[in-house]
């Protein structure tokens, strides 16, 4: 099966926009593939929710509680300073790395998908995550 990490900013998106992004996190709930956080990104989501988009600790739990219990949560020791201009996308690399992931699914046109791949993990858009599952 495959273990990958879904970048905050599709997680976000597929939770209060829909469209491509949903359908990872339909994907996950069903066991399509299996959904590899950590604690950092877990609280990056849950922040983003409650600060930008203003919603209460309630609608955040609401929102985040069935993807969060499925998934595996990693607790990296690892850490990588690959990206200069915005330091918590390593937090990304980290959670693949120790997650034993192949796949990192993200939006992030700037720093992570331009990487392509970063060691043997593949960086990928949405689009082409949702070929694979």
């Amino acid at each position: 099966m495959i273990r990958a990490v879904v970048d905050t900013n599709v997680t976000i998106s597929g939770l209060l926009f829909g469209g491509l992004p949903l359908r990872v996190i339909e994907e996950a709930l069903t066991r399509k593939f299996t959904w590899v956080t950590s604690p950092l990104l877990m609280e990056e989501t849950r922040r983003v929710l409650k600060t930008t988009f203003e919603l209460s600790n309630h609608e955040v739990q609401i929102l985040t509680g069935a993807i969060f219990e499925k998934a595996d949560i990693i607790h990296p020791i690892q850490t990588i300073d690959l990206i200069k201009r915005c330091p918590q996308d390593n937090r990304v690399l980290e959670c693949a790395v120790e997650g034993n992931c192949s796949i990192i699914v993200t939006g992030d046109r700037r720093d992570l998908l331009i990487l392509d791949r970063y060691q043997q993990i593949e960086i990928i858009t949405v689009r082409h995550f949702l070929n694979r599952v």
